[in-house]
């Protein structure tokens, strides 16, 4: 957290599109739904310090090089890592796509918990949604539900310049966040 202490979050805030605190000399940024204060001495949730990961996460997108939101085209993790990484199938999509008749069908209840909102499906897909990540980072899921004639099935894309807000490591955490958000979100609505 050293970096952290010798930041100016003044100079940061309008770039990451944080909300910048004067009074407390922090900023407050949205993840996946949940507000973040980012202090001096670390990032938090409201009342306790936010776990590491999400940290890490929030810390590497106040640190990144990136300025503005490009959207589209959507990119798969191999897209933007420029190399393959199996691990996000098993970790990130095989986990929701079992859960994808549920969260379609309580999208309503669902989605505005996590800044998520239904688009309409590039792929002719049963619900497509997108969800704010961060201010400037956005993942887009893509959901089918089983037939008799196909298993159900979840695609997670990223917003076309999303590393350069955050490295392929860190996007992969942040859709894991995100499928762990999401599975939460199902078991307690």
């Amino acid at each position: 957290m050293k970096s952290l202490a010798r930041t100016s979050f003044s100079e940061h805030a309008e770039r990451i599109c944080a909300l910048y605190d004067d009074g407390e000399d922090a900023l407050l940024i949205g993840m996946l739904g949940q507000q973040y204060k980012i202090k001096h001495d670390g990032v938090f949730l409201p009342g306790q310090q936010a776990p590491e990961i999400q940290a890490a996460v929030i810390l590497d997108y106040l640190f990144s090089a990136g300025t503005t939101l490009d959207l589209v085209p959507w990119r798969s993790i191999g897209d933007v890592a420029g190399l393959p990484m199996p691990d996000f199938r098993k970790r990130v999509e095989l986990p929701i796509l079992n859960y994808a008749t549920e969260i379609i069908t309580r999208a309503n209840t669902l989605l505005p918990m996590m800044n998520a909102k239904i688009v309409p499906s590039l792929i002719g897909s049963d619900m497509a949604f997108t969800i704010q990540a961060l201010p400037k980072v956005y993942l887009r899921l893509e959901l089918s539900q089983e037939t008799q004639d196909f298993p159900n099935e979840a695609w997670v894309l990223f917003s076309n310049n999303a590393n350069t807000f955050l490295p392929a490591s860190r996007l992969q955490a942040l859709a894991e966040l995100c499928k762990d958000r999401l599975l939460s979100l199902i078991r307690i609505y």
